[in-house]
């Protein structure tokens, strides 16, 4: 399977994008930053900010519906 196909098939349709809410848990964030391979973003709770690979943060994330 080609790369691109393979990401697609992982990500689905919910793909981070710069201003969008994310949470795991009690753990709310908004999105900073995307690039092809990683998601910066900032906890809602505290002043840190946080950089993970976008295959790692899909799965442990969910997007907030609004």
């Amino acid at each position: 399977m080609a790369f691109a196909a393979q990401r697609q098939k992982l990500l689905g349709t919910e793909r981070p994008y710069p201003g969008q809410l994310w949470r795991r848990g009690s753990l709310q964030v908004i999105i900073v930053a995307v690039s092809p391979t990683t998601v910066t973003y900032d906890p809602l709770d505290s002043d840190g900010r946080a950089t993970e690979s976008l295959d790692a943060f899909v799965n442990a994330f969910r997007r907030m519906k609004r």
